[in-house]
Parts: C-alpha cells; structure tokens; sequence
C-alpha cells in the first residue's frame, strides 16, 4: 500500500473507475502491480463489472496479503 502511496500520492481510495469512467473496480486490484502482481493486474479487464467472467477468473487468483 505504500509503495502504491509513493507513486500516487495518496492511499488507493476504496473504489477506483475504468477508462469509462463507470465501470468500478476495488483498491485491491490496483495494488496487484505493487505487490509483484502485474501480470495478473494486466489480465483484469478494466471496462468490464468486477464479476464478469473474465474477471472472476482474475479475482480467483488474488494473491492472500
């Protein structure tokens, strides 16, 4: 969570939003690239609900911190 503060200057707000600007997604997920997770980060389609298929599929993989 630091490192995440570092870069951007503040803590990850609870919930962040896609290149839509609609479509929510969870702090946890954007701190997967600060916790060497950024292949998976990468997988985890930004314009879709956290609860599509293909993100259900990333989410199932979310490492225990």
């Amino acid at each position: 969570m630091h490192n995440y503060q570092d870069v951007h200057g503040h803590f990850p707000p609870a919930i962040l939003y896609g290149p839509d600007g609609k479509t929510p997604y969870s702090w946890r997920v954007a701190l997967l690239p600060y916790l060497e997770e950024k292949p998976l980060f990468d997988r985890y389609r930004l314009d879709e609900p956290w609860d599509s298929p293909a993100n259900r599929k990333v989410l199932d993989k979310m490492p225990a911190v």
